[in-house]
């Protein structure tokens, strides 16, 4: 079990021990040590052994200590076990929809048998729901967006989870396997869609090989039930339904694999009609040659493109949303890469609701390779978030100032500002000035309808001090639906106001999604590329952005933060309404 599984587990029993009105100071304790472990630089399993060591994560007692030695050892945790057993089917499921807390689960679940999604939406469609007590029915029209959205995703997962999923399987077959050659996940993870129903991966042996990887991969330790076991493909589920196949071939047939298992069923299609034209096959097989066998001196997916008449893909991009048509003119070559990223305008520390301090953040930003990073913490409406004051902000700078002289990285003074329900900001003007950055968000008032939210973003694109736009839906992946708002006018006003949007890297999140993305790309936005880290690992999602932004067609150019640190400040220097003109000086159609 992982970190993040882990301290599921301890959450879950949190919000079943609430719904059973345990002791509040028992649900803290779950709850907390939930938060301890999802924020451990390390693996628990490592010191899982270990009681002594810990006792030492803050708010480790002796009984969580001995409920994660239980679960580590056992894969279980008796206590969940025993609250599943006395409380209704789908209390877990529930309370995942904002708007509903576990004693309201309860109520849905014992008076009106609802114990899943499907159901939650149907009850109130009908109106039963809203006869429960605390439900109003505003709240209701909102429990009602988020339902439509879990019914909407299925049994899809988040990307985040799946990559690492992906991750740890093929680092598992590696370790057994010695004879696989090349081994890369394809399907929606490599194109990078938010949302993924399976798990593809393809993989190349030694013909004397592949039943060796086949049956290990049948045996992995995440294995519930083998559905397929055959050369050359096996496919498995996980004890929660999620499905897992592989595909083998031999080394010379990797490349043209790859390319057939990653792109979506049209832009294979596509590509097949291409090979068909020139003679060759295009399959799971990877590109055969008309004596159908793979051509010897293929050895990339770049090759495999140039066989076909087209400049190489990426993978984001192969969708059948145009890619071909322009692969067929031109290459990619200017589209963004993670490499071309210099920094991070969007970080938090323990100042707000960061879980490390501002060395330890600014330590991570510099083993990552950052030329610069932004600071910046929350702005006082976001009170949840621990927002900070205007003297604490005041403090704040000088603290930012004083770290980027002791740890010689560039920093930048800044906030995520509120963008408050009637479009105002949280600071004053005089405040905001002495910013290097301001970024600014909807985290309140979410119900608004689209005319009113959308006029509150455009008003807060209206100071001139407002940079950057972040996570414009507020959406979280999974859990809560985006706002209602105007996309195409919040873009336009962009462009107006001279104002950045960001494409958010937070797995949860990756909000602007990417055919916001390529909405915005159409119109000449330009964007912030941001990870929105509030622990030092999430540093590493910079991926999920970069790849969200290839899926939307982004170049380099078109993102500020693949200035150097000198170009970002002669950007920020500007007055918003010459940034836009100054951008397009770097090359931007």
């Amino acid at each position: 079990m992982d970190n993040n599984s882990i301290s599921q587990v301890f959450a879950d029993v949190a919000v079943l021990m609430q719904a059973k009105g345990e002791n509040v100071f028992k649900v803290r304790a779950h709850s907390k040590a939930a938060d301890a472990i999802k924020s451990l630089p390390y693996p628990i399993v490592d010191i899982a052994d270990d009681a002594e060591k810990l006792a030492e994560i803050p708010g480790f007692g002796d009984a969580i200590v001995e409920k994660t030695q239980e679960l580590v050892r056992t894969g279980r945790l008796g206590l969940l076990e025993e609250l599943l057993e006395e409380l209704p089917d789908g209390i877990l499921e529930l309370v995942q929809i904002p708007g509903i807390g576990p004693k309201t689960a309860v109520t849905a679940a014992t008076e009106l048998d609802i114990s899943n999604f499907e159901q939650l939406e149907a009850s109130i469609e009908s109106g039963e729901f809203q006869n429960l007590p605390r439900i109003s029915k505003k709240g209701a029209t909102q429990i009602l967006r988020h339902a439509k959205l879990r019914v909407q995703q299925g049994s899809r997962i988040g990307l985040g989870s799946a990559t690492q999923m992906a991750i740890d399987v093929i680092a598992e077959l590696k370790t057994r396997c010695e004879g696989i050659v090349d081994i890369e996940v394809a399907g929606s993870v490599r194109r990078s869609a938010e949302l993924i129903g399976n798990i593809d991966i393809v993989c190349s042996a030694p013909e004397a090989d592949i039943h060796g990887v086949i049956d290990a991969f049948t045996t992995l330790s995440n294995v519930r039930e083998v559905i397929v076991h055959d050369k050359p493909t096996a496919v498995f589920t996980d004890a929660k339904g999620f499905q897992f196949s592989i595909t083998l071939v031999t080394p010379e047939a990797f490349a043209g694999a790859l390319v057939y298992a990653t792109g979506s069923v049209d832009h294979g299609t596509r590509l097949e009609a291409l090979g068909s034209e020139r003679g060759m096959t295009f399959s799971t097989s990877g590109l055969l040659n008309p004596a159908n066998s793979p051509s010897s001196d293929i050895e990339s997916e770049q090759d495999i493109y140039e066989r076909l008449g087209l400049a190489f893909v990426p993978p984001q991009m192969r969708e059948d949303s145009g890619e071909i048509e322009l692969a067929a003119k031109q290459d990619f070559g200017n589209i963004l890469t993670e490499s071309d990223m210099k920094g991070d305008l969007h970080s938090h520390t323990n100042w707000s609701d960061g879980r490390y301090s501002m060395e330890d953040m600014v330590s991570m930003a510099q083993e990552r390779g950052l030329e610069y990073l932004a600071i910046t913490d929350h702005s006082p409406s976001a009170t949840i978030a621990n927002g900070l004051s205007p003297d604490m902000l005041i403090a704040h700078n000088t603290a930012v100032r004083e770290l980027a002289e002791s740890s010689g990285m560039r920093l930048l003074t800044g906030t995520e500002m509120d963008i408050k329900p009637d479009g105002s900001l949280d600071y004053s003007d005089e405040l905001l000035a002495d910013l290097d950055l301001v970024i600014a968000s909807i985290h309140s008032g979410m119900d608004q309808d689209s005319a009113k939210m959308t006029q509150r973003v455009i008003d807060a694109m209206g100071s001139p001090h407002v940079d950057v736009i972040c996570h414009l839906t507020a959406r979280l992946l999974g859990k809560r639906s985006p706002v209602e708002i105007d996309i195409p006018a919040v873009l336009e006003a962009a462009v107006r106001t001279g104002t950045v949007m960001e494409i958010n890297a937070s797995p949860d999140r990756l909000d602007l999604r990417a055919d916001h993305v390529r909405m915005a790309v159409d119109i000449g936005v330009i964007f912030a590329v941001n990870t929105d880290s509030h622990r030092t690992w999430q540093f590493d999602n910079m991926r999920f952005g970069v790849n969200t932004a290839v899926r939307g067609w982004v170049e380099a150019n078109r993102v500020i933060n693949t200035l150097n640190y000198a170009e970002l400040m002669a950007f920020l220097a500007l007055p918003k309404s010459e940034r836009y003109a100054f951008n397009k000086s770097r090359g931007q159609q």
